[in-house]
């Protein structure tokens, strides 16, 4: 394994769809309000439901508060995901298979228990509304 295979990220077509749904709504949700054109039923196509708006928001709000640093994502032009994505689809996947010990092991160094607990909620609740997931 040398260093380079370690920094590589995956590209948006090598994840399953469900994770390239989310990747793109957060990337569509950071231009659209830095353009000031947002729209619920762009990003309600995005996710596949309209339903998972309001969780999805409440997820990316709980992990931008906890998380260290302002939440990295990549240009809606590129490919590659950023080390952020791939830990909120990683975060989001564990929220959907009931994996706790599995979701703290990710962030535990990074975010305090009450912020584990918040985005983990709503974590749990996005993903209710994400079809796709295996269990």
């Amino acid at each position: 394994m040398t260093l380079q295979n370690l920094l590589v990220t995956p590209d948006l077509n090598e994840i399953a769809p469900v994770h390239a749904r989310l990747v793109c709504a957060m990337r569509y949700v950071h231009m659209a309000r830095a353009q000031r054109s947002y729209c619920c039923r762009a990003l309600a196509t995005q996710l596949g439901s309209p339903n998972a708006v309001r969780p999805f928001h409440v997820f990316m709000d709980e992990a931008g508060r906890a998380w260290p640093d302002p939440i990295a994502l990549n240009r809606p032009c590129q490919m590659s995901l950023s080390y952020d994505e791939m830990l909120l689809i990683d975060l989001c996947t564990a929220a959907a298979r009931k994996e706790r010990g599995v979701f703290d092991e990710l962030v535990e160094d990074m975010i305090g228990v009450g912020g584990r607990n918040a985005i983990w909620g709503a974590g749990r609740r996005l993903m209710a509304h994400i079809v796709g997931i295996v269990h």
